[in-house]
């Protein structure tokens, strides 16, 4: 028998989604006190704590969650712990993650990007919205069609989004950041971050179909820098662009 561990963050109406994202919300239409029985209703983005990314989120042409078959969630593949190299706003590339892995990734492969980055996030001691959603890692292209070539069934991250926040509308929302980001790097964010490329990493691996699995957490830090059989389960929904999904480690021995 495995022993599971558990790579889902907790959930509830208190979750921060997504920045530009409208809050959960959840009511009861039983209660116990009236009714002897307990029934909610929940509206809510799916991009709330851990969730899957469908193709289609980003691609019209891509899977919807329904479509992507058990044997794609499931799987063995690599944690890459790559928190040693994080500062706010790495983008991390190919050899970087190479350096990080215990063995290299193999074709088939599920791939999660460790960075750390859940010691941020709302259930954490260490609790920083900003930080969390605003600062956060990304992969380079060259490093996302590293793991397209690869043919990987998933990519995880424990980041709230897989790509680099200024590779997103937060680069508009934002001007204080961008102004930030352009001072740490010496350079114009058109020529480190060039907008023809934005959502480069979604619009890449969605038209691949190459699902994401984003704001993993959990006990995350028992399955750094190993093989480990892993699984991430979403609804079965049809026309889905994202669902909520928990997440879990398969330990043999």
């Amino acid at each position: 028998m495995p022993k599971l561990v558990d790579l889902t963050q907790p959930w509830s109406t208190n979750t921060p989604p997504w920045p530009y994202f409208p809050l959960p919300q959840v009511e009861a239409f039983h209660t116990f006190a009236r009714d002897r029985v307990f029934s909610l209703i929940l509206k809510s983005a799916m991009h709330v704590g851990t969730h899957m990314d469908a193709p289609l989120h980003l691609w019209p042409t891509g899977q919807d969650v329904a479509q992507i078959t058990v044997d794609r969630l499931y799987g063995t593949g690599i944690v890459v712990d790559l928190s040693p190299q994080v500062q706010d706003w790495t983008r991390f590339t190919v050899s970087m993650v190479e350096k990080a892995t215990p063995e290299p990734i193999r074709e088939g492969d599920i791939v999660i990007l460790h960075y750390g980055w859940h010691r941020y996030n709302w259930v954490s001691p260490g609790n920083d919205e900003d930080k969390y959603f605003c600062r956060h890692p990304g992969p380079t292209p060259e490093l996302v069609d590293y793991l397209i070539a690869k043919k990987v069934k998933w990519i995880g991250t424990d980041a709230p989004a897989f790509e680099h926040p200024l590779d997103t509308a937060i680069r508009d929302m934002r001007p204080d950041l961008v102004e930030e980001y352009e001072e740490k790097t010496g350079r114009p964010i058109n020529e480190t971050l060039p907008k023809r490329k934005m959502l480069y990493s979604h619009r890449t691996t969605a038209k691949n179909n190459v699902p994401l699995v984003e704001n993993i957490a959990g006990d995350i830090t028992q399955v750094l820098n190993r093989r480990v059989t892993l699984g991430a389960f979403p609804w079965r929904w049809v026309r889905g662009e994202a669902a909520f999904c928990r997440v879990v480690a398969f330990l043999e021995g």
